[in-house]
């Protein structure tokens, strides 16, 4: 059980150190597109979606390939961990200008 829940978290935690990561790469590719109280291009944001994704499908996969059985459970699990810290995430900056989910 504990080793279930930690390839989950690590899984997860690996994936907000990979986004964090694409972050700086991303503000270095599109300079100025990301900076506080500006909406980026579509371009930046598309680059920015296809890097959330790429990040996305390693780190289920890693996590599906440390899983000590029923790895699709694990991937459940890291993808429902994943939506709930996103709404919870997204809940604070509702009233916020779009995108909800920067902070």
């Amino acid at each position: 059980m504990l080793k279930s829940i930690g390839v989950v978290v690590g899984s997860y935690v690996l994936s907000i150190v990979l986004v964090l990561g694409t972050d700086l790469l991303l503000s270095r590719l599109f300079p100025g597109e990301f900076v506080k109280g500006a909406i980026p291009s579509n371009r930046a944001l598309f680059a920015s979606t296809a890097m959330f994704v790429m990040v996305s499908i390693l780190c289920a996969w890693v996590c599906a390939r440390f899983a000590p059985s029923r790895a699709g459970r694990h991937v459940l699990w890291f993808f429902v961990v994943g939506e709930v810290l996103g709404i919870a995430a997204t809940i604070p900056n509702w009233g916020k200008p779009w995108p909800h989910w920067y902070w």
